[in-house]
């Protein structure tokens, strides 16, 4: 799924304005990363104002639509909210205004959602944010034709309305009282979202935002980014970041530890060694980005008590405690304990083999000599993929696997690539993760556990197992007004998928980062979503490091 993209420059109209961004090019062997030490810059190793970071792979497209920025935090664009964690980097954050000068004002029982915009804000190619260019995003965001990536995310709305320069209305669908966790959506100028197609436009490779940052190259293999002087929440200190492509883990790693990198994002067992050392630092971002093993659309599957059997005879302490190096945290559900009353603990998968077993034998299926289970024929065996280049993935694919052959059910791990993955998951299972957008139940949820439909992404419930009671819960959920009702139907939902299990969630991972010590006052973690990288983890918030 990585594509490699070639630095570009376009110039685009924004009612008569003119774009900046012609030009921008890569001085040849200029690499900052080969330039040696990445502390010895301006400010000193205490206080360097350029941080070079490395993540394992690039980003294939910088379009809003892509996915990229939907969470609010991005080097180069802004939402009209923000997250923050005003309560601490382990609870759902809190949703603040950003490009939304205040608080959106819900009408029409939470159906209206009226938004006043901030003024003076202008993009990075000089030209002024304003109520267009809102709308024009969130119409690319809802628009599959365009190859939106994240139109599922938006088809609650049914019109973005333009009330005047800094005031734009959302008309949704049906009531909707988590409908601030949809206005996180990086906003791009109004006359360059829309043209071609999402993959093609020239925000892919070129983003125009109103961020801290602006980026001035991107060779795919190296993105450079200057903070903006004229950054409506004031210029960063940092004034330059440079995030390079380093695939190889054990590279990122040790060349952080040399100091040639300020940081970048590690596997935890990779991390694990550099525990307890003065010249790293090992920092463990919670989150809610979890893994978990989809069921596809196979005979065997097709049985609720396979499905349930599977979730019973999975220890998730030791996925937690082998592949992931302790760092992370059980779990057997979407919704975890991070949705306070909304997590319904009952409904969890204890870990039980015993009654496994016991499950399956009542089904009918029976172990053969070779140790796996068949019934009327058919083998209780389908194969497992993961993303060969993700290390974590593989390790979490192969103890999975292995404790699945102990029950008799075959589960046998291949590599492949998502190109690959992607068409197959209606019939292979596969290692896949989600959270790309935590801000809400019904965001984490509703997708994922609902049956399929026409805007239904790729990755959410490929095998379409779940039931009428089920969807109609998560159906109420998302319209109920009441805290407490929509908190108990969250709970149902979790008691349904639990009969009728649609996955195997194992674990809320933690996102794992070494860091170059140096003495920056970088605030508080945040709770991550399955989106991060280097531009995540102490980095996140790079724009508001303090002296």
């Amino acid at each position: 799924m990585e594509n490699r993209s070639r630095a570009r420059s376009f110039v685009g109209a924004r009612k008569c304005r003119v774009a900046v961004l012609a030009g921008l090019s890569l001085i040849a062997g200029a690499s900052l990363v080969a330039c040696g030490n990445g502390q010895d810059v301006a400010g000193g190793a205490d206080y360097p104002e350029r941080i070079v970071l490395a993540d394992r792979d690039s980003k294939d497209n910088y379009h809003p639509a892509s996915g990229y920025g939907q969470t609010g935090i991005s080097p180069v664009y802004d939402g009209l909210l923000r997250p923050a964690p005003t309560e601490g980097p382990d609870t759902i954050p809190e949703l603040k205004p950003a490009l939304a000068d205040g608080s959106p004002v819900a009408t029409d029982n939470s159906k209206t959602w009226t938004v006043k915009l901030r003024d003076g804000v202008t993009f990075s190619d000089g030209s002024d944010f304003d109520a267009e260019d809102v709308k024009a995003t969130y119409d690319v965001a809802r628009d599959v034709k365009k190859g939106s990536k994240v139109s599922f995310r938006y088809d609650i709305i049914d019109d973005v309305e333009v009330i005047d320069k800094h005031t734009v209305k959302f008309h949704l669908t049906a009531p909707y009282s988590g409908f601030e966790s949809r206005l996180t959506l990086a906003i791009a100028p109004s006359e360059v979202v829309g043209k071609d197609n999402v993959a093609d436009n020239p925000l892919a490779e070129m983003p125009v935002g109103t961020g801290p940052y602006v980026m001035e190259s991107n060779t795919g293999n190296e993105i450079r980014f200057k903070a903006r002087e004229d950054y409506w929440a004031g210029t960063p200190e940092v004034k330059d970041m440079v995030v390079s492509l380093v695939s190889d883990d054990n590279a990122r790693a040790q060349r952080v530890a040399s100091g040639e990198l300020s940081g970048a994002a590690v596997p935890p067992a990779l991390a694990k060694s550099f525990e307890n050392r003065d010249d790293v630092e090992v920092v463990a971002a919670k989150t809610a980005d979890w893994r978990g093993v989809s069921f596809p659309d196979v005979p065997f599957l097709k049985d609720a008590a396979v499905r349930k059997a599977i979730n019973l005879a999975v220890d998730r302490q030791a996925m937690v405690d082998g592949p992931l190096s302790g760092y992370g945290t059980p779990i057997s559900n979407i919704l975890s304990s991070i949705y306070g009353d909304a997590y319904n603990a009952k409904a969890d998968f204890d870990y039980n083999v015993a009654e496994a077993e016991k499950m399956l034998d009542e089904a009918g299926w029976k172990k053969g000599p070779d140790g796996i289970r068949a019934k009327d024929g058919e083998k209780a065996s389908v194969t497992l993929y993961y993303a060969g280049d993700d290390t974590l993935r593989r390790d979490m694919a192969i103890e999975f696997s292995a404790q699945m052959k102990k029950i008799g059910v075959d589960f046998h791990t291949e590599a492949s690539t998502w190109d690959e993955i992607t068409p197959r998951l209606g019939e292979a299972a596969a290692l896949l993760g989600g959270g790309s957008s935590p801000y809400d139940p019904d965001l984490m949820a509703y997708n994922e556990l609902h049956s399929r439909g026409e805007n239904t992404s790729e990755y959410s419930n490929p095998g379409d197992y779940s039931s009428p009671e089920l969807d109609r819960a998560l159906e109420q959920a998302r319209v109920e007004q009441d805290p407490a009702k929509r908190a108990e139907l969250y709970r149902k939902v979790q008691k349904l998928h639990a009969e009728n299990p649609s996955a195997v969630f194992l674990a809320n991972i933690n996102h794992v980062y070494l860091q170059h010590p140096n003495k920056w006052n970088k605030g508080p973690l945040i709770l991550e979503p399955h989106i991060h990288g280097a531009t995540w983890g102490p980095w996140w918030d790079l724009r508001s490091w303090k002296r």
